[in-house]
């Protein structure tokens, strides 16, 4: 199942209707909008959910009695949209729950729920499962399943088995990348748009791995859909 901002919660089938809203940092994020209101991420994902008689969808969810296992992957910024549902899983109900985020997302969950957030930290990135900041959850989930192989484990030997895994490993050394203004960006996608079939997602990895230029996501796939455009034009002409 997925948290979507603008559905709730929909099954992994779902047929979505194209939308571009978000609660991540981005230039479509609903919390500026949200603020003005006097209102918070929580009480959106409230509202989306009851409009389909939904109500507490995870928590309900959690509570049902033929699930034995949630696993939750989430982005510190979509804790801000789901902790509060989250929040609301009762007591006797938590330890079905396995939390995957970032550092500064468990800070964010309910302060009870912190115990059910896998310890993953930033030495997952020399596992065998390395990758970018935003899909790290995803990550330290398909590792806690499929190497870790942890998913009928009680949470106290979860967290020790992940803690002893993180021991293990050692922190990536730190990339220095220089800054590049959008057009020298452009300009290097279009040398080597060919290569990479204009694959968004290799695109990236070619220009933080080896043209080394620092280029925050939003700003990379603004970039990248120009080009996209142009390629079009020019296939069609």
């Amino acid at each position: 199942m997925f948290a979507s901002t603008g559905l709730g919660l929909i099954e992994g089938d779902h047929r979505c209707p194209p939308y571009n809203l978000t609660v991540a940092q981005d230039p479509n994020s609903i919390i500026p909008r949200l603020e003005k209101l006097g209102a918070r991420a929580s009480d959106w994902w409230e509202a989306v959910n009851v409009t389909q008689s939904k109500g507490s969808a995870l928590a309900d969810l959690v509570s049902q009695p033929d699930i034995d296992l949630v696993l939750i992957a989430l982005s510190s910024n979509y804790v801000q949209l789901i902790g509060e549902d989250l929040g609301k899983v009762r007591d006797t109900q938590i330890d079905k729950l396995r939390i995957f985020t970032s550092r500064p997302g468990i800070e964010m969950l309910p302060s009870h729920l912190r115990r059910i957030a896998m310890p993953y930290d930033e030495r997952l990135e020399t596992s065998i499962l390395p990758g970018t900041r935003n899909d790290f959850p995803q990550r330290a989930l398909r590792h806690f399943i499929e190497i870790l192989d942890l998913s009928r484990a009680s949470v106290e030997i979860a967290r020790k088995s992940v803690s002893a895994a993180m021991e293990i490993l050692s922190l990536a050394k730190t990339t220095i990348r220089r800054r590049a203004s959008d057009s020298e960006i452009a300009f290097l996608l279009e040398c080597v748009w060919a290569d990479y079939q204009g694959s968004s997602t290799r695109l990236l990895r070619y220009l933080r791995d080896e043209a080394l230029v620092s280029c925050e996501q939003s700003r990379f796939r603004r970039i990248w859909q120009d080009i996209k455009g142009q390629d079009s034009i020019e296939n069609e002409a």
